[in-house]
């Protein structure tokens, strides 16, 4: 996600949230939590909500980061509890599934996937990803085309190796979008009155979660609606995973959507930072038969905060099996 540095004052661009670890959790009425523990013997954190009529009414729920958590993600998913049964957890070295440095990496991250499939005993998995979770859905689909039934994205990135992109054209909307994002934070900042030298404490975290809304969300006079951030994000785990892992393993993504051939539904805002004014998503998708694309107006990458009522029958359409 979009996020404001504490220690210059700028604005960063972060894929997802911010650090250390945390025990405390508020979980919605009716859902459970338990832990899944791995080969290696990490204990992931997960969290399950909801019903599932039908093996593919289960939902896996991936988070963005690299080394963010879920709790961010359930406005996303709570209006479709009664639809759905999703599972949640934090991937390992995020908040609540603390992990040694060097058993964070992406094919772990896969493998940890896989794990959790097993555990819930699903053959296929449908998969929801927001953000950076796209990537791990991109390479879990890589590895394990067997077990996926459809993929939901929300926000995610462009997969590597699609041939339309240009790298000339999303450096221009990146500097368009830092640009816009600063202006608003600035306008919001004077309208709350919080654009003074001295502030207590309590004004620095509301200035602090303006900065944080201004590149996650177009409404941003919703601030008080972001979570996450701070103690909730450990951007270590970024660094790790591109220390830890093939290059190999990330390559071509686009490749394994189109020969996967698996359902694909992307949801996207127009303002959403992975790409800025729709300059490449919708090109990708028509050039692959099998992904769908609902573009999302005065959206941004937290798009169930600026439209909750087309972002939630966006996702429910991704999720639907009718017809299978």
């Amino acid at each position: 996600m979009f996020h404001r540095s504490r220690h210059t004052g700028g604005l960063l661009l972060l894929i997802l949230f911010c650090a250390p670890l945390a025990t405390a959790q508020h979980l919605p009425d009716g859902a459970t939590d338990w832990y899944l523990k791995t080969s290696d013997g990490t204990n992931l954190y997960v969290a399950e909500f909801g019903a599932a009529a039908a093996p593919g009414d289960t939902v896996v729920v991936l988070h963005g980061g690299w080394g963010a958590e879920h709790s961010y993600l359930w406005p996303s998913i709570e209006p479709l509890a009664d639809e759905y049964r999703f599972v949640l957890y934090d991937q390992r070295g995020s908040l609540r599934s603390p992990a040694p440095d060097s058993t964070v990496s992406l094919q772990r991250f896969v493998a940890d996937l896989e794990a959790l499939r097993r555990e819930l005993g699903q053959d296929r998995l449908t998969i929801f990803a927001h953000s950076m979770g796209s990537r791990l859905a991109y390479t879990y689909l890589k590895r394990h085309p067997e077990h996926v039934r459809r993929l939901a994205l929300a926000g995610p990135l462009v997969p590597t190796g699609a041939p339309t992109v240009d790298a000339s054209p999303l450096r221009t909307t990146r500097a368009d979008f830092v640009a816009w994002a600063k202006k608003r934070e600035a306008a919001e900042v004077a309208e709350e009155g919080l654009n003074r030298d001295v502030l207590t404490d309590r004004e620095n975290t509301a200035r602090w979660r303006i900065g944080f809304a201004s590149g996650n969300i177009y409404h941003i006079e919703r601030w008080r609606q972001m979570r996450g951030g701070r103690a909730f994000y450990n951007g270590e785990i970024a660094r790790l995973i591109n220390r830890n892992t093939p290059d190999s393993l990330r390559a071509n993504q686009f490749g394994t959507l189109q020969s996967s051939g698996v359902p694909v539904h992307v949801i996207v805002g127009d303002h959403d930072l992975v790409d800025f004014g729709l300059a490449t998503w919708p090109t990708v998708a028509e050039s692959l038969d099998n992904v769908k694309i609902t573009r999302l107006e005065h959206a941004g990458h937290n798009a169930w905060i600026d439209q909750p009522g087309q972002f939630h029958d966006a996702l429910r359409r991704a999720l639907s099996t009718s017809g299978e």
